[in-house]
């Protein structure tokens, strides 16, 4: 399941004696100061050439959705969104309306939001509830999903309760993060299909985390949305007005299955966080704490990156979920911001000033580039998209993104199975 893509280095080493994960992230940290101390700098084998009709074809996007959207595990949300009994959140991904709720119980229910009657969406936005009533004819719903009531029952006529429970995705609870798979008759549980990324991020802790602010964007394909996020090569060029013109356009990359990380070979101008593995220059030890081990964009398959930023000192991190809209040239990128400790009003004022300002880097800058690709891709004029030999990670995940829609149903827990299990 770890194959190593050309330019991506550090991926899936063997499990080693202790804790297997941490010695993953240790043999990263090693191999970035390593680079480092010796100014190397790992490059893929050659330029990878792409179809730009994997960006515009209604065939292929229609594959996507089927052979990934809808068996992969995806991440819905971070845990801290829905923290209490009854929170819930609804959203989209490739026209499939969903709910996600927690219930009394604690567990996290991911539900189709559709009645059961007739289709109409029991709710909308986010809040709490301890039902749900479908707002056309008044059939109510338990939190998990089960059908408590059909409004004039005798009139309606005899009712099946138990059948006509909404559908229900197989769902988990990994590393604070919601993750569920959109077919309710998928075979696989989401645990067993995380490739051990769970295991990697879950030092972030997130399941203790505070919600700060969430926002969604529009964009073209999902594809072309997520791209940017998988190199720094534009950084100093598109985001010169907003991060400056000095960042490097370089990355390192590190894979893990079909998920990686994507780690600047500098560090971030301004004041030294907490996590920069450059400042501290070594390993950090088994009895400190282990930010160190998680510097860098974290990119969870298929389209969610984890960014960690410190607003006044305070660890916040920016989750940030692209999913397809119902049409090929469509898609949403949703931000969440997450703070690790409940902030007080300055610190939250700073977080969601900084969240305002990366979703205009996101919104203003990436978005727009990436609706021309999509406009000037339909024309049919440009014959092919080029990964360098310095962006491995879209090479990665790309290859990733080809293989998993090629393979079968069965094939899916040997290619993503954990080491770490």
């Amino acid at each position: 399941m770890n194959s190593m893509t050309p330019g991506v280095i550090g991926a899936a080493p063997p499990p080693l004696p202790g804790d297997p994960a941490r010695a993953v992230l240790e043999q990263h940290a090693e191999a970035l100061l390593e680079h480092t101390a010796a100014q190397t700098f790992p490059l893929a084998d050659e330029v990878m050439r792409l179809d730009p009709a994997h960006y515009t074809s209604p065939e292929r996007f229609a594959r996507e959705k089927a052979r990934i959207f809808q068996r992969v595990p995806l991440v819905l949300a971070a845990s801290c969104e829905v923290p209490g009994p009854g929170d819930f959140k609804t959203l989209e991904v490739a026209g499939i309306p969903i709910l996600l709720v927690r219930d009394r119980h604690g567990a996290v229910h991911a539900l189709l939001n559709s009645c059961t009657h007739r289709g109409v969406a029991v709710a909308s936005g986010c809040g709490a509830a301890a039902r749900f009533t479908c707002p056309y004819h008044g059939w109510t719903f338990a939190q998990d999903g089960a059908l408590l009531g059909v409004a004039s029952a005798t009139d309606f006529g005899a009712v099946d309760k138990a059948a006509l429970a909404m559908k229900r995705f197989p769902v988990t609870e990994r590393a604070g993060l919601v993750w569920a798979i959109l077919d309710p008759a998928s075979p696989h549980d989401p645990a067993d299909l995380l490739g051990g990324i769970d295991s990697l991020i879950s030092g972030f802790g997130l399941a203790g985390w505070t919600h700060v602010s969430s926002r969604t964007l529009h964009g073209p394909n999902w594809k072309l949305a997520f791209d940017a996020h998988l190199e720094f090569y534009h950084v100093p060029v598109l985001h010169r007005e907003t991060f400056g013109p000095d960042r490097s356009n370089r990355a390192f990359y590190f894979s893990q299955g079909p998920h990686q990380r994507v780690i600047a070979p500098q560090s971030r101008p301004g004041a030294v966080s907490r996590d920069d593995l450059y400042a501290l220059g070594r390993v950090p030890t088994a009895g400190e704490p282990a930010d160190p081990l998680l510097m860098g964009e974290w990119i969870l398959f298929p389209g969610v990156s984890i960014n960690t930023f410190y607003p006044g000192g305070h660890r916040g991190v920016l989750l940030s979920i692209v999913v397809p809209g119902a049409e090929v040239g469509t898609s949403t990128t949703t931000q969440t911001f997450l703070a690790e400790t409940p902030p007080d009003a300055d610190t939250r004022k700073a977080m969601e000033d900084l969240g305002g300002f990366l979703a205009h880097v996101v919104g203003d800058e990436d978005l727009p580039t990436s609706a021309f690709q999509q406009h000037v891709f339909g024309t049919g004029l440009v014959d092919e998209v080029r990964f360098g030999r310095n962006e491995g990670g879209l090479q990665h995940f790309h290859r990733w993104l080809d293989r998993l829609i090629e393979a079968e149903q069965d094939e899916l827990p040997a290619l993503l199975a954990s080491p770490f299990a």
